[in-house]
């Protein structure tokens, strides 16, 4: 609403200020092309404002390609003006091409890294602008703390071309483009997570979040299923087992757990290894087999594995981006298993080894750090 009254007194202002009709076409014309639905509005509300520069622009409006609506609504809007005196040359019906055409609006550009172990992703939004260059915002999103940093300026569209290449460069992993739309509804979902934790979202986000909400949509599932069906995944059972492979693969092989979460169980598992109880390797292993399901149970409530979930999902669109297609398809099997009620028997394959894994390494660097420290007080 803002925005089309400020659309209006623009025009009028540049109209009272003797600004040449060309300069301010191109403007009203982009405007129309990209709100087509308040078109018929702005062109009845610039007609209330009756001058002979208003009707040159409305005629030359007319000679532009719109729909019927529109140059029904652009002529009843000159009959009124002429009611009142104010008389242009009308527009021949045969006359070819508009006189002025609009350079098309370059598309927005999205682009988004993979998710951490953390549960923190880069994503990268380039805007441009008609006659300038580009807004750049990118930031890192968490999905447990929502807008983690931000940072946003206006670019050059060649700067922006080697400022990306550098950032490419830069990152371990490289980043794939994603519709713009979807990248702007991830920075959004960010943002409201940001205030419902009790945050205050980065100013430089706070700066773009109106362009952001004229790029983004709504979506209600992740672009993983645009090009998987979920039928086709759920009973696939060799790719779900093969989940416990997938910790290995290098966009997973920094995952674990929080040392704050793993600690407790990784010292069970400390425990029952030095246990001065006679146990043989068979009880052992059933120990500690004991403890990683305590641990899956314990650590992976709904909300969590609903976290997980989506990470997954995340995930399998990265790998499918990055053309690893059955990896892609086994990270979408995990995801959707997280989606049902923990089985014992089963367990997830890829969180059970994710606990695994967590508690290993927790222990090899727990042992670590001891030896150093053992060593600094060995010396003379």
């Amino acid at each position: 609403m803002e925005e089309i009254q400020s659309i209006i007194e623009k025009v009028r202002f540049d109209i009272q200020e003797g600004r040449p009709e060309r300069e301010i076409l191109p403007m009203l014309i982009l405007f129309l092309g990209k709100n087509p639905e308040t078109a018929d509005r702005i062109i009845e509300e610039l007609s209330n404002y009756p001058s002979l520069q208003m009707a040159h622009l409305l005629q030359s409006l007319l000679e532009n390609p719109w729909d019927k609506k529109v140059r029904k609504t652009i002529r009843r809007s000159l009959y009124r003006m002429k009611s009142r005196g104010i008389t242009v040359e009308e527009v021949l019906p045969d006359r070819e091409g508009p006189v002025f055409r609009p350079k098309q609006a370059e598309p927005a550009r999205g682009f988004g890294g993979p998710y951490d172990f953390l549960g923190q992703r880069f994503l990268m939004l380039a805007i441009p602008h008609m006659g300038r260059g580009l807004n750049v915002l990118q930031g890192i999103i968490s999905d447990i703390e929502g807008l983690v940093d931000c940072s946003s300026g206006e670019m050059a569209r060649k700067g922006f071309k080697l400022f990306f290449e550098e950032v490419q460069k830069g990152s371990p992993f490289p980043l794939i483009e994603m519709e713009p739309s979807y990248v702007g509804f991830l920075f959004d979902q960010a943002y409201h997570l940001t205030l419902a934790i009790g945050k205050t979202p980065p100013q430089d986000f706070l700066h773009l979040r109106g362009e952001i909400a004229r790029i983004k949509k709504e979506y209600e599932r992740p672009l993983i299923y645009s090009h998987f069906q979920e039928n086709g995944i759920e009973g696939d059972d060799l790719s779900l087992r093969r989940g416990s492979d997938l910790i290995k693969i290098d966009l997973f092989n920094s995952w674990k757990l929080r040392e704050e979460e793993i600690r407790t169980y990784a010292n069970q598992v400390w425990e029952a290894e030095e246990s001065k109880l006679f146990l043989n390797q068979a009880q052992k292993e059933a120990r500690f087999q004991e403890i990683y399901q305590k641990a899956l149970s314990e650590l992976f409530t709904e909300e969590k594995r609903l976290i997980y979930q989506k990470r997954m999902e995340e995930m399998a669109y990265y790998l499918l981006k990055t053309k690893r297609e059955e990896e892609a398809r086994i990270s979408l099997a995990v995801a959707i298993d997280l989606k049902k009620a923990p089985n014992r028997i089963q367990p997830n394959p890829f969180l059970f080894q994710l606990v695994v894994k967590s508690i290993f390494t927790f222990l090899s660097e727990a042992y670590e750090k001891k030896r150093n420290e053992f060593s600094l007080i060995a010396k003379p």
